[in-house]
């Protein structure tokens, strides 16, 4: 395998930040979702008395954190289609507006205090998944299975 990045001139480092940024991408996106989806009943909960009325601040706080997360796996299925290009600006994007909506700067939603450290770690995560992919987006990093999908597919 280490003949095939030498001979295509890759290096199996650039391989490898690029699976590195894919799997980042795969556990911030789900770490987000997970901690975005528990919000509401944790929320409704947390102070122990019944949940007023949630506010709209609140609401487009999380519409934002599921769009977000969502945004983030879908970065990752651009990665593993090496579209670095593309999942690194949405990347770098959707941990920024996750790391601004979960960190203590909009601490006035009402929420618990319990979610934010996941969130803000996904949102890092994310982030450098983001920039990882952005740096090596004029890197040929292509793997062996797309080609030997492409063989088959063409000897077939």
């Amino acid at each position: 395998m280490l003949e095939f990045h030498k001979m295509n001139g890759v290096s199996p480092w650039k391989i490898g930040f690029v699976d590195l940024g894919a799997i980042l991408f795969v556990i911030g996106g789900v770490v987000s979702l997970i901690t975005t989806v528990l919000t509401i009943p944790i929320t409704s909960i947390y102070p122990f008395r019944p949940p007023t009325s949630f506010s709209t601040v609140f609401l487009a706080a999380l519409a934002i954190g599921l769009v977000c997360s969502l945004g983030a796996i879908h970065c990752y299925s651009l990665t593993s289609k090496r579209m670095l290009s593309e999942a690194g600006m949405r990347g770098v994007i959707f941990g920024g507006l996750l790391l601004i909506f979960s960190s203590s700067l909009f601490d006035g939603f009402g929420g618990p205090g319990t979610l934010t450290g996941p969130t803000v770690v996904s949102a890092i995560m994310i982030l450098i998944a983001g920039v990882i992919c952005f740096v090596l987006r004029h890197s040929a990093v292509f793997t062996q299975i797309p080609m030997r999908q492409q063989s088959v597919s063409q000897h077939a």
